[in-house]
């Protein structure tokens, strides 16, 4: 068996494999991140290896006292990846843009891929049909476009996500909600447009936490399951561990 380990910015996601099959998913909060990992090593007693992304920063310390027990792997961009990353500033490119780009690279080969990842950012993530990693870009995601607007004005409320039905607002919260959700909208489909008009047969991924936003039709988009960011690190970890 093999276990996953998604660490964000509030939560810890745990996923299980058991060969090549996906077994166990489940979630915490970061603060109850030691004890479930701890509970879930004392379960499977057969854990051959551990790979873990951590966005965080603030786990990998915990790590070091279970390397006794199995290989627990990193991912960074200094590992052995499964595809070429022609970023220019190659160490600067974060463990979850990396894990997606493996995922795509497993699910997708040969294939030119968009991934847009939904989360805290919006990542925009390409890799070609010649299995290189070429860049993307990095904007603000839905909570960090609400919480700014209110913090950084006088007068603007902090408003909790939601999506309008209509691009122009008829009050001032209205108009937030439009701004915030046709913004984004508009953004991704310009990414799209842009890669679609550069490259032939474009795969678009959108995955994350906030894909659920959008509507289900954009650009034919491919919305990816809720295990595709795990797919992509038990990838590395396959790739890596016998390294």
């Amino acid at each position: 068996m093999y276990l996953i380990i998604d660490i964000g910015n509030t939560l810890a996601k745990f996923f299980l494999f058991d060969k090549d099959h996906f077994v166990m998913r489940q979630s915490v909060a970061l603060e109850q991140f030691d004890n479930k990992l701890l509970f879930l090593i004392s379960k499977y007693t057969h854990i051959k290896g551990l790979i873990y992304s951590d966005v965080s920063n603030q786990v990998g310390e915990f790590f070091k006292k279970l390397s006794v027990q199995f290989p627990i792997i990193a991912v960074n961009s200094r590992m052995l990846l499964p595809f070429e990353n022609t970023y220019h500033s190659p160490k600067s490119l974060g463990s979850d843009r990396i894990v997606l780009v493996a995922a795509a690279c497993k699910r997708y080969p040969s294939t030119n891929v968009l991934i847009i990842d939904l989360g805290s950012c919006i990542t925009f993530d390409f890799l070609d049909a010649q299995n290189c990693y070429q860049g993307g870009a990095i904007s603000p995601g839905f909570e960090m476009r609400y919480k700014s607007m209110h913090f950084y004005t006088g007068n603007l409320p902090l408003l909790k996500i939601e999506k309008p039905k209509n691009p122009m607002g008829r009050d001032t919260d209205q108009a937030i909600h439009a701004g915030i959700y046709f913004g984004i909208l508009d953004e991704i489909n310009a990414k799209i447009e842009y890669y679609d008009n550069k490259y032939s047969s474009l795969t678009v991924i959108l995955t994350g936490g906030d894909a659920n936003m959008l509507p289900k039709t954009l650009k034919n988009s491919i919305f990816a399951h809720s295990n595709f960011m795990a797919e992509g690190m038990f990838h590395l970890l396959k790739l890596n561990i016998d390294s």
